[in-house]
This record gives C-alpha cells, structure tokens and sequence, in this order.
C-alpha cells in the first residue's frame, strides 16, 4: 500500500506558496521550454509557437475553472454566479483541454494587440503543426500537473481493501515518518487505516509511462498529427476506466449524467477526435504534403526542394 504523503505550504516571509500551484506552474515552465527546444530543434518558428502557447494557456485556464463550475458544480454556480470567473477555486481537466482548443482555434483568426486589443488575421495560422508539437512534450509537462494533484488528494477514490498494491493509505495516520522540515512543517509519509484509491496518483503513473514513450519518438520523423492521434487515444480509455473509481454517495462525489461522470462523456469524444487524427496523419503521411513546413523558418525551408506551397491545416 502506498503512504499518504503530506506536502505543507511553503511559507516565505508574508508570501506562501501552495504546492499545488508550484507544480502546476513548473510544468507549464518545463513544457514550454521543451517545446520551444524541439521547435527550434525542427527549424519552426518561435515567435509563432510562443503566440498559440499564450493563447492556449490562458484559454485553457479559464475553460478549466469555467466548466468546473458548470458541470461538476452547478449548485455552487446557481447560489454564486460570479464563482464562475474566481479562477482560483478549482480547476478540471478536461475543462482546461477544451478551453485550450478553444484558444487556439481563436488564434487561428485572431491576433492580438497592444493594449488589449484584437483583430482578424488577413492570413489563417495553421493549427495542427503547433498542436502536435505541444502534446508531443504535454505528458511531460502533465506529470507535475498530476504531481500536484497527488501532494493535495484533491481526486479521492472508492475505498480499498488494506493491502492494495495501488491504494493510498488515506484515515487516521498510526504511523508517520517525517521527510524534510519546510520552514516549521516537514513533508511526512502517513500510514492511515483507511485505504482509498488517489485518482491523481493513478493518472500520474499513467503519464509518467506515456510521457517517457514519446520522448523516446522525439529524435524520428513522425507524420504531422500523429502526437495529437496518439495522445487522446491512449489518454481517453484509461481515463474513462479509472473514472469509474471516483468516490460515489458523499457530499464531494463528483455528479453523473446518464451514469458516466462528465470526463467519461469528454473520454468518448476525445477518443473519437483521436481515431479523426490518426487517419488525418495517416493522410498526411499518403500524401507528402506536410503542413509542418507552414510554420517552418524560410531558411530552414529552403534547404527542403520537396517543399510544395499549401493550404493551412
């Protein structure tokens, strides 16, 4: 059985950092910079990746908190309205995924401007080169994401057996080990008497394992789309599965519609949307026009003659 590890708030000075928060911001600073490596390890252009990233990020945010509230917390949202844009009170992940395809199929169109403005492009920017890309390196960055998840248990499963290989021993502690001091506070290992599944903890092991086989794929050649295809097919069924873990009849159960949670009914889209992408970069692959070479750098283009103009994807 796995101990329940306890992650105290970092205290410095009048400012206080929350563990959760210091993941999730290192894994949108690593996952940026990976991306940014390998597109300047492909030849594609940065200053248009950093444009779909900012607007994927603060898309993806605000989508995350927004439908929080509106499917996992419809009561809260009747009785305050205005909690819908409290960005800071809860996030969902499949809220954050969708905002951030909105986000960047605004981009697509839209450019912004100073003093927060925006307007039409004259010419669409291609979405699938940058989208590729950037979920080529996600489980990367979703593995401190879900680390996050996993120091403040914010996803508690069904109950478990004692002895469960997977469960986290969750209950009354009858035996603590302190691992670091944090400022009066220490990080401690707890063995409680009430063994439940942590459904943040799962998935991180699941991205742990799907992050370290991309990154094995970084150094070959793959077809434009394949990343995205790979990505939700193999992230929606599990999901879907472990979702069935999901504690049931207490006041945090997360709510049912038609029986399935709303990530379960999210699942089932995205692995359709991933069956959509593998055939799109098997097409891809068919026709050798990529639309990658939209987005590479013009120095970098030229030295392909195979080149062909295209359309944006």
């Amino acid at each position: 059985m796995i101990p329940y590890i306890h992650v105290p708030d970092l205290k410095l000075g009048p400012l206080t950092l929350h563990p959760f928060g210091l993941l999730v911001a290192t894994g949108v600073i690593i996952g940026t910079w990976l991306a940014t490596w390998r597109a300047r390890q492909r030849g594609l252009d940065v200053d248009k990746l950093n444009s779909f990233i900012t607007w994927m990020l603060v898309a993806g945010f605000m989508g995350g908190h927004m439908l929080d509230e509106i499917f996992y917390h419809p009561a809260e949202l009747i009785k305050r309205p205005w909690s819908l844009f409290l960005l800071w009170e809860g996030l969902s992940s499949f809220g954050g995924f969708t905002g951030a395809l909105i986000g960047i199929v605004l981009w697509k169109y839209f450019e912004a401007l100073p003093g927060m403005k925006f307007r039409r492009r004259e010419v669409t920017m291609p979405i699938l080169p940058f989208a590729d890309l950037i979920l080529s390196v996600f489980p990367v960055a979703w593995i401190f994401g879900r680390s996050g998840c996993s120091v403040v248990h914010d996803h508690p499963g069904m109950r478990a057996e004692p002895g469960t290989l997977l469960a986290v021993a969750f209950g009354r502690p009858v035996r603590v080990e302190k691992l670091l001091s944090l400022g009066g506070d220490a990080i401690e290992l707890r063995w409680g008497n009430a063994p439940q599944f942590d459904l943040g903890l799962l998935e991180l092991m699941f991205t742990v394992v799907l992050a370290g086989l991309l990154a094995l794929t970084w150094r070959r050649k793959l077809p434009t789309g394949a990343y995205v295809a790979a990505t939700a097919l193999a992230y929606a069924p599990v999901r879907f599965v472990m979702d069935f873990l999901r504690v049931r009849d207490v006041d945090q159960a997360d709510p049912r519609y038609g029986g399935l949670t709303p990530a379960q009914w999210a699942c089932v889209a995205l692995f359709v949307f991933g069956l959509v992408m593998a055939k799109r970069a098997r097409d891809i692959k068919a026709s050798g026009r990529d639309p990658m070479d939209l987005v590479t750098r013009p120095e970098v283009l030229a030295t392909a003659p195979e080149a062909a103009q295209q359309e944006p994807a």
